[in-house]
């Protein structure tokens, strides 16, 4: 890691850098349960910036969450659902991101709505199974498929809400950095989770696989070493079942995991990230039972109504005691003048800086081609 590590943590400016840059990057938004009607929304960030995601017959839009005209913002709480209208001055925009009503237009702008061009920053979206990824437009060709990589395929079908989603959703007071890299951490455990991993629950190295693809990680609870492209070919097909713990981190804010609450119950959690500021951040987690066609489902389903609520106070148990021990670091992060000794069952927060550190170089070079452009446009004066 960078001798510097902690700048992002401690310093607003170096924070807003960092963010300034991942807003090229493919980030995670929601999911495609948060919006089953014409009309839905749910809000999220992207590096800071208030966006919203809204249904639209059969399509997904996304845009900043501002109005084209004084910048008020357009959608407010997590979710909701209605037509995109101003609620300061009431213009109103399409499902392009055009405004289409501006009361009084002709009198006080001389123009109609068609003819004075005002419309919302839109976002690039794309989806993988139920997971909603956007970005503001960066100019590159890599789509989303090639952004997850040899990933894709598993996400996809692991994603999948075929019951009832459960939704969490809390601040942290700390770096979003900070509560990535305790989800790359397998070392923790029996500290940080004795009454729910277990005290004398360390893991082996030689138990458990790490994996990389592209600028993500994967863990599986097994050793074997071809368990990673299994998983991805039974995903291809349809014929997966789940048989161990796994956990997938995609660069910069999101996590996958599968978990077994109870025989033939299995629930995959999705936990998002979203900074706020440099000391602080939002997470966002959704806990449904698997897609995965498992044995007995007819009685998984039958028990869910009673198993459900413990699952939920199991997992918010685990995110309470994950979040206490990232705020203290935070608390901490600005005595801190060395880089951390990452043992090998924290390998993974290595390959995310490193990740980390590839996708801000990239947001670096789309904003300096952003600005030779506008100046070329404007030409220069001596």
């Amino acid at each position: 890691m960078d001798a510097d590590w902690t700048r992002p943590l401690v310093d607003a400016d170096a924070f807003q850098h960092e963010q300034a840059c991942l807003a090229h990057a493919w980030t995670f938004l929601g999911l495609t349960a948060d919006v089953p009607n014409d009309g839905d929304w749910f809000t999220a960030t992207i590096a800071t910036r208030s966006v919203f995601v809204q249904r639209f017959g059969s399509e997904l839009r996304g845009f900043e969450n501002l109005c084209a005209h004084r910048f008020y913002p357009l959608r407010h709480g997590l979710r909701g659902n209605g037509p995109v209208i101003c609620g300061y001055h009431h213009w109103q925009y399409d499902s392009e991101g055009r405004a289409v009503g501006i009361p009084h237009g002709r009198d006080l702008f001389g123009a109609i709505p068609q003819e004075l061009g005002a419309r919302l920053a839109r976002l690039e979206l794309a989806v993988c199974g139920s997971l909603i990824f956007g970005r503001f437009a960066n100019g590159t060709g890599e789509g989303l498929r090639e952004f997850l990589g040899d990933g894709f395929e598993i996400l996809e079908a692991a994603s999948r809400v075929r019951d009832h989603c459960q939704f969490i959703s809390d601040e942290v007071a700390a770096s979003w950095r900070l509560c990535m890299h305790i989800s790359l951490d397998d070392y923790h455990a029996p500290a940080v989770h004795p009454s729910t991993f277990g005290r004398n629950g360390y893991l082996k190295r030689t138990d458990i696989g790490y994996f990389r693809f592209g600028l993500h990680s994967a863990f599986l609870h097994t050793p074997r070493p071809d368990a990673f492209d299994t998983m991805r070919a039974e995903c291809r097909t349809g014929t997966h079942r789940p048989t161990c713990y796994t956990i997938f981190q995609v660069v910069p804010n999101v996590l996958l995991a599968t978990f077994m609450a109870h025989r033939h119950a299995w629930y995959t959690v999705v936990q998002g990230f979203e900074p706020l500021r440099h000391d602080t951040c939002r997470f966002r987690a959704w806990l449904f039972p698997t897609a995965f066609v498992l044995p007995a489902a007819w009685l998984r389903r039958l028990t869910e109504p009673v198993r459900a609520p413990f699952v939920r106070h199991y997992v918010q148990r685990v995110f309470r005691e994950d979040n206490r021990i990232c705020e203290r670091l935070q608390d901490a992060a600005p005595a801190v003048r060395a880089q951390p000794r990452l043992g090998m069952l924290e390998e993974r927060i290595e390959w995310f800086e490193e990740s980390l550190r590839r996708l801000i170089a990239e947001g670096e070079a789309v904003m300096a081609a952003a600005t030779g452009e506008r100046h070329g446009a404007g030409g220069t004066s001596n």
